[in-house]
């Protein structure tokens, strides 16, 4: 009986400490694992999210765009610091950039006033702002190509005049201040000249 009482007493109750090094080892894998599908969920969803925005601008500017008049033989072609809000055809556009991305009449997006009359603008709650850091960030450019259609029934340049115009807005973000600007969207549309009915 007492030596039955001493073996049920040297019998161990706990663990080892090769066991607790292992128990930690497979902890330490499965945490770098799950941190790792963590870290690349919230990259693609960072990065779906600024497509979107950069879809939202480009969408934006080349609505505004399809407004104007399709250029003529007789206009010139403005340097690219022009003022927008003088621009009355598409040919106006041409290698026009804004950082950060402005409206027609040169407010930073989302800062602009908000208005009944134009006499009387009402500065826009601060609620109603975005991020002015993040919109610093954010370059808007816009290409105005003339093309026309080839031999082979696709698009080319050329530096005569066509019915036909290519438009490609392309939206660029520094992922952080002074970063270098990487492209987020670049759209392009095709326009063309339509003749007014008789």
């Amino acid at each position: 009986m007492a030596t039955r009482n001493r073996l049920q007493r040297s019998r161990r109750t706990g663990i080892t400490l090769v066991e607790s090094l292992v128990s930690v080892t497979i902890t330490v894998i499965a945490g770098t694992a799950l941190f790792s599908a963590i870290g690349a969920s919230l990259g693609a969803s960072y990065s779906a999210l600024n497509s979107n925005i950069g879809a939202g601008l480009a969408d934006q500017l080349l609505e505004e765009m399809s407004a104007v008049r399709f250029p003529t033989s007789s206009d010139s072609r403005p340097t690219a610091s022009g003022n927008r809000s003088q621009f009355n055809d598409l040919d106006d556009y041409h290698k026009w950039s804004s950082t950060p991305p402005e409206n027609k009449t040169g407010y930073a997006l989302g800062s602009e006033p908000l208005t009944v009359l134009s006499a009387y603008p009402i500065a826009r709650p601060t609620l109603l702002k975005p991020d002015s850091d993040f919109l610093q960030r954010l370059t808007r450019e816009v290409t105005v190509e003339k093309i026309r259609l080839n031999s082979s029934s696709e698009w080319e340049v050329t530096t005569s005049d066509t019915d036909y115009r290519r438009v490609t807005v392309t939206i660029k973000l520094a992922m952080q201040a002074g970063a270098p600007r990487q492209t987020i969207k670049e759209t392009t549309r095709i326009f063309s000249y339509v003749p007014l009915s008789p």
